[in-house]
């Protein structure tokens, strides 16, 4: 007997994080909570709005959300090894980055990436 899952049902898990993401924050250490994904690791922040999200077809199967590249201001010298999705009182999802130095008021430039798939039921 086949299995299935309504897109409905995996966009609705993916829409969470761009419900709940207000900030993305270039961080030095892997954050675990959003005080140390906008302050403690923060090299710089930025806010994230909903637009910056597109949710489509998974690349093997189901769906998937992906985050728009954006440009991050740089508030403090070091390099970056995350990068953190976050509101002030919830950490949404941590992604790794190859480690990248990054100099006080510059930028830094986060491409477009695949943050999550949820893939169909096998």
């Amino acid at each position: 007997m086949g299995k299935f899952i309504s897109d409905s049902a995996n966009d609705a898990a993916l829409q969470w994080l761009i419900d709940n993401t207000t900030n993305i924050g270039v961080c030095s250490a892997q954050p675990t909570d959003s005080t140390e994904a906008g302050t403690t690791y923060a090299l710089g922040t930025l806010a994230f709005a909903t637009v910056n999200w597109t949710l489509d077809d998974g690349d093997d199967s189901g769906r998937k959300i992906t985050a728009a590249g954006t440009s991050v201001p740089v508030a403090t010298s070091g390099t970056v090894t995350h990068v953190a999705f976050y509101n002030p009182g919830t950490l949404c999802a941590v992604g790794t980055c190859a480690p990248t130095a990054v100099t006080s008021g510059g930028t830094v430039v986060v491409a477009s990436f695949d943050l999550n798939e949820i893939r169909d039921p096998a």
